[in-house]
């Protein structure tokens, strides 16, 4: 329990310091290690829960043996760890923009002391909005991102400036990922979290081919797909979701599907986590708390990779589809193009539903 009490309408200078002398306490970077450690673990690790490591979980239940309480299978768990995976990198993104906009944008309410953990609290609940005053603060004072990433009062060797510009890179892509209009990722996200309004599969596989389709007999050779003969669309899990564009309430709903390959996704996920765990630190350290165990250290500088290096080494095919499910109520908008995403581009793609037909691949 924190010795902290009301004390008026307004956050006082002690109060402040108590709040921030607790938070600053926290150490980011291992927090999202940990939760990406237990993603990667449930890849490769076919154990099953027992009695034993159970028992805390079984008193809770009032329950003696966990018979089928958990029953799951190994794609059940691969499509939780591709669905957790997004979350993570999200959740990482979230922080590390929330806490920036902290340090570089926000200003006191009249009469408040200055408080990081209070400014992210109260920070705005839009991160459109977010992301518009940061980038007009990050626009208007070229310094205040290398302020709130540099410890003070340091020289600065080449690595940490490359580091630096590896950092940058990955807000930008943090931005995107929480305001992107195109693929609405964060509505992915959102409809997790919101009631799990998503649907997530590990067996489909989508190609396009260049050449002929199924012949005569229904079949398709093996030898029609590959380099240079099909496009891979969908390779991995996929999460399928309902979400409208912003500006919300105003357009249609759109059925979006997005290709995840949870290693890079984890991968995305701690490279943010890294920059917000920088920026944290060097808050910690400026407004001076000293706890018992020392602060979080500052993370080691990172050369790479940027978001688009990730992308390229992951191999990476299209990153999603997008289609429309109805027209908007406003007439003033037009549904938006059914297609699919590709790193740098998007194809707009019309499906004859109408036509549909199924053959037998066969090698």
């Amino acid at each position: 329990m924190l010795h902290i009490s009301p004390d008026g309408p307004a956050l006082t200078v002690k109060q402040a310091k108590i709040l921030d002398d607790e938070f600053f306490q926290a150490r980011p970077l291992a927090y999202f290690s940990a939760r990406i450690a237990a993603l990667l673990n449930a890849l490769s690790d076919q154990s099953t829960v027992t009695n034993v490591n159970a028992t805390g979980f079984l008193e809770a239940l009032g329950d003696a043996e966990l018979a089928s309480i958990l029953d799951h299978g190994e794609s059940d768990r691969d499509l939780q760890v591709a669905l957790d995976s997004v979350s993570v990198r999200h959740h990482a993104a979230e922080a590390l923009v929330r806490m920036l906009h902290a340090v570089v944008v926000s200003k006191t309410r009249p009469g408040d002391a200055v408080c990081v953990w209070a400014a992210i609290a109260d920070g705005p609940n839009s991160l459109h909005t977010v992301a518009q005053e940061l980038a007009e603060a990050l626009n208007g004072d070229t310094s205040a991102f290398a302020r709130a990433f540099f410890p003070a009062s340091k020289a600065h060797s080449s690595e940490e400036v490359q580091a630096f510009g590896i950092a940058w890179a990955w807000v930008l892509r943090s931005i995107q990922l929480l305001t992107d209009n195109n693929l609405t990722v964060n509505a992915a996200h959102n409809k997790v979290k919101h009631g799990l309004a998503v649907r997530t599969r590990d067996d489909v596989r989508i190609e396009l081919l260049r050449g002929d389709g199924p012949i005569e007999d229904g079949t398709i050779p093996l030898s029609s797909f590959g380099p240079d003969k099909s496009i891979v669309i969908f390779d991995r899990p996929m999460i399928t979701y309902l979400a409208r564009p912003y500006p919300p309430h105003k357009q249609g709903l759109e059925l979006v599907s997005l290709r995840i390959d949870p290693p890079a996704v984890l991968a995305e996920g701690w490279m943010i986590s890294w920059v917000y765990a920088s920026l944290f630190h060097v808050a910690a350290a400026n407004h001076g708390s000293t706890p018992e165990g020392g602060l979080a250290p500052y993370p080691a500088p990172r050369t790479g990779p940027t978001p688009a290096q990730l992308l390229e080494n992951s191999g990476a095919a299209a990153l999603g589809y997008r289609g429309s499910v109805t027209t908007s109520p406003d007439q003033s908008f037009e549904p938006r193009p059914s297609g699919v995403f590709f790193p740098g581009f998007f194809q707009e793609m019309t499906i004859d539903f109408e036509n549909v037909t199924t053959a037998t691949v066969v090698d």
